[in-house]
C-alpha cells in the first residue's frame, strides 16, 4: 500500500510541476485576482488528488484541471451573486423613502422577524435558508439531508404561518 502511494504522489508531484504554470496561466485572465486564482488553483488540484485513480492519460491532465478550475470559479461567481442578491433584499432604499417611510419599512421588518421566530425550527431553518441565504430548494435538501418535496411542504407551511401572523398583527381578518 505504501508503495502505491508513494507512486501515486511522485505522479501527482510531477503532474503539479508540468502544469502549474499553465493552469495559473489560463486562470488568472478569468478571475483577475492572484490570490483567488490560487485558492482555485489549489482546489483544482484536490479534486485532481481525489479522482487520480481515474485518471489514464497525463498528458490530458491539464484539460481536466482546467475543466475543474473554471467550474470552481463559476461556483464562486454564483455564491457571489447569490450573496449580493441576498444582501440587496435587505438593505432598505434609501433613495426614495421618507422619514415616514423608513419608521414604517422598519416596524414591517420587526413584525417579519418576530413572525419568522414563532415558527417552528425547521420551517424557521428552512425559511431563512431559502430566502435570506438565497438557496435553492435542492441545495437546502441536500444540506439538511432532507427530501426536496418536504422543504417544499415546509416552505409552504411557513409562507401561510407568516402570511396569516402578519395579517393578524395588522388587523386584518
Amino acid at each position: 500500500m505504501t508503495l502505491i502511494r508513494n507512486i501515486s504522489q511522485q505522479r501527482f508531484k510531477k503532474i503539479v510541476e508540468q502544469t502549474v504554470d499553465r493552469l495559473y496561466a489560463s486562470l488568472y485572465p478569468l478571475c483577475k485576482d492572484r490570490a483567488m486564482c490560487e485558492d482555485i488553483m489549489q482546489e483544482a488540484y484536490i479534486r485532481l488528488w481525489n479522482n487520480l485513480e481515474q485518471v489514464r492519460d497525463d498528458e490530458a491532465v491539464l484539460a481536466l484541471l482546467r475543466t475543474y478550475a473554471r467550474n470552481i470559479f463559476l461556483d464562486e461567481v454564483r455564491k457571489a451573486a447569490r450573496k449580493q442578491q441576498g444582501m440587496q433584499h435587505h438593505v432598505p432604499e434609501e433613495k426614495t423613502d421618507s422619514p415616514e417611510d423608513y419608521v414604517r419599512n422598519r416596524e414591517l421588518h420587526a413584525q417579519l422577524q418576530a413572525a419568522i421566530n414563532k415558527l417552528p425550527p425547521q420551517q424557521q431553518l428552512i425559511f431563512r435558508l431559502h430566502k435570506e441565504h438565497a438557496l435553492s430548494y435542492k441545495q437546502i435538501s441536500a444540506q439538511m439531508k432532507i427530501a426536496t418535496g418536504t422543504i417544499e411542504v415546509q416552505m409552504n407551511r411557513a409562507l401561510k404561518s407568516l402570511k396569516s401572523e402578519l395579517a393578524h398583527l395588522n388587523g386584518q381578518p
